[in-house]
C-alpha cells in the first residue's frame, strides 16, 4: 500500500520499529537508501520515485533548495517529508508515526492547478491549489449540479458548474473554482443554514465535472492500480470477497474495486435496509448492481419498526440502537453469501474521522467476523467520486442534489446543509407520499434536528 524510503539503514531500522508498534496491517514497506549523501541523495531520490512512495528524512539530510526542485519533479502520489530532528533515527518512534500521519495527508489531500481544471494529486510542473488545508482528518469532496446552484445561494455568488470543497476545523470549508479559494462555508449544529462568507478580488474560473475528469484520469488510474495490487496482495487467494453496500460513494467505490482486483464472479454486494433509507439508495444499489454485473443480496434491518411498532426511541449520539440492528443485519447477509475463504471489503478512508484514520488497511473486525480490508484508504472523498463517473457509473443522485453523506433520512449524522437540501429537492415530499406513516417521524427529527440534534458520529455506521 505504501513505500517509506529513508536515507539509511539505521534510519530505516527505526522506521520499521514505528510501524510495527503503530501501522500493523497497513502492508508498508521500509526501504533504505543505502546512507548516500549530497547530489548522490538527491539522484537516488528521483531514481527511485513512484507513486505511494514516502521519503523520510532527517534536517540534515537534504538543504531545502535542494528539497524545492525534488518536490517539484515527484510524481503523483508521492512525498519527500523532513522531521524536525536532525536524523530520523533520533526520533521517539511517536514522532516518526505523526510524520508517516502527515505524509498519508499530503497523498490523500495534495491537488494542482493544471491545464485549467484541477488535478487531485500533485502534478510535475502543475501550480499547487493556493492555501489548501492538509490535515490528517482534512477531505475533500466536489459539490456539482444542482449542490453548486445550493452551494451558489449560501455563497451568495454563482460558482459554475462545480466546486470543490475542502473540510476544515469547526464546520468550515474552503471553497475552490479555480486555483485560489473564493471563499468559506460554515456548517454548523447551532445554525440552522450553512453560512458562506466570500473573499474579496477571487472570481470563479471555471470547474466543471467534465473537466475534472479529463484532468484526472492518469491519477484515478494510478490510484485503481495501487490500490487493486494492495487489495490483491494482502488479501491472497480468496474465494469470496464481500462488500457491505450503502449505495454512498466510498461503498460504491470499494465494491468497483474488488470486481477491479478480484473478478465480479468472487464479489458479493450486501445492502441492509434499514426501512428508513432515503428511496434513491435502493433504486441506486439494484441499478448499478445490475450494471456491475454483480450479485446483490439485500437484508432487512427493520429501523422503522422499532420506531413505529415497538416504540423505541429517536436514535441519538448516546444511544444508537439502529447501528446495532444494522450489524446484525449485515453479519446475516454475510453468513448468507460466504463460502470459503471469505474477505470482507469496505470504504473506509482516513478523511472520514480520527477513529477511521487509525484503522489499518487490512484487520480483523470480530463484530463482522472475517478479515476486513479497506484499499481506499488514502483516497480523498473528490477521489471517489471521480473514480465512479470515471468507471463509467453513475453517482448517487443525492450527491448532485448537494449531500456529502447519506443512509438514513432521520439520521442525527445529518447537517444542515443536507436538511435544507432535503427541503429545496421535494425529498422529504417524496418521502412523505411514498411511506405516509413516516410523515410523524421525519417531523419529530426536524424538530430534534431545530433544537441542535447532533453529536460525535465515530461509532455510526452510515453510509457515504
Amino acid at each position: 500500500m505504501l513505500r517509506v524510503i529513508a536515507r539509511s539503514r539505521k534510519d530505516a531500522k527505526a522506521v520499521e520499529a514505528a510501524v510495527a508498534k503503530f501501522m500493523p496491517g497497513w502492508g508498508i514497506k521500509v526501504e533504505s537508501l543505502g546512507g548516500v549523501r549530497g547530489s548522490g541523495l538527491i539522484d537516488a531520490i528521483e531514481e527511485e520515485s513512484e507513486p505511494f512512495t514516502v521519503f523520510l528524512l532527517g534536517r540534515s539530510d537534504l538543504a531545502s533548495e535542494d528539497l524545492e526542485a525534488i518536490e517539484e519533479a515527484l510524481p503523483p502520489f508521492s512525498e519527500v517529508v523532513v522531521v524536525r530532528g536532525s536524523k530520523v533515527r533520533n526520533l521517539r518512534i511517536e514522532a516518526i508515526q505523526a510524520a508517516l500521519t502527515e505524509a498519508r495527508a499530503r497523498i490523500r489531500l495534495r491537488a494542482s492547478w493544471r491545464e485549467g481544471s484541477v488535478t487531485l494529486s500533485r502534478w510535475p510542473g502543475a501550480e499547487e491549489l493556493e492555501g489548501a488545508p492538509i490535515t490528517p482528518q482534512g477531505d475533500s469532496f466536489i459539490v456539482y449540479g444542482r449542490g453548486a446552484k445550493t452551494l451558489s445561494l449560501f455563497m451568495q455568488r454563482s460558482l459554475g458548474e462545480a466546486a470543490l470543497l475542502y473540510k476544515m476545523q469547526g464546520g468550515s470549508h474552503l471553497v475552490y473554482a479555480g486555483r485560489r479559494p473564493v471563499g468559506e462555508l460554515r456548517i454548523l449544529r447551532e445554525k440552522p443554514l450553512p453560512v458562506g462568507k466570500l473573499y474579496r478580488g477571487v472570481r470563479p474560473e471555471g470547474l466543471s465535472i467534465g473537466s475534472m475528469l479529463e484532468s484526472n484520469l492518469e491519477a484515478l488510474d494510478i490510484l485503481e492500480s495501487r490500490s487493486s495490487e494492495a487489495a490483491r496482495y494482502l488479501a491472497g487467494d480468496v474465494d469470496t470477497v464481500i462488500v457491505p453496500w450503502s449505495g454512498g460513494k466510498d461503498s460504491t467505490a470499494a465494491l468497483v474495486l474488488a470486481v477491479n482486483a478480484f473478478g465480479r464472479e468472487a464479489v458479493r454486494a450486501v445492502y441492509v435496509d434499514t426501512g428508513i433509507d432515503f428511496l434513491e439508495n435502493a433504486e441506486y444499489v439494484e441499478r448499478v448492481a445490475s450494471k456491475l454485473g454483480v450479485d446483490l443480496t439485500v437484508v432487512k434491518a427493520d429501523v422503522d419498526e422499532g420506531l413505529l411498532i415497538e416504540g423505541m426511541p429517536m436514535p441519538d449520539p448516546d444511544y444508537r440502537w439502529c447501528t446495532g440492528r444494522k450489524l446484525d443485519a449485515l453479519r446475516r447477509g454475510f453468513r448468507s453469501v460466504a463460502k470459503g475463504k471469505t474477505i470482507v471489503v469496505t470504504g473506509d478512508r482516513d478523511g472520514e474521522s480520527e477513529r477511521r484514520g487509525r484503522r489499518p488497511v487490512l484487520r480483523r473486525d470480530e463484530k463482522l467476523g472475517y478479515p476486513v480490508l479497506s484499499p481506499i484508504k488514502m483516497w480523498s472523498g473528490s477521489h471517489v467520486q471521480l473514480y465512479i463517473m470515471s468507471r463509467g457509473l453513475p453517482l448517487n443522485p443525492l450527491y448532485e442534489a448537494g449531500f456529502y453523506r447519506i443512509g438514513c433520512y432521520i439520521c442525527f449524522a445529518l447537517r444542515s446543509w443536507e436538511i435544507e437540501v432535503m427541503r429545496r429537492s421535494g425529498i422529504i415530499d417524496r418521502i412523505v407520499s411514498s411511506r405516509p406513516s413516516h410523515r410523524g417521524l421525519i417531523e419529530k427529527f426536524l424538530e430534534l434536528k431545530k433544537k441542535g440534534f447532533g453529536g460525535d458520529l465515530g461509532a455510526c455506521i452510515c453510509g457515504v
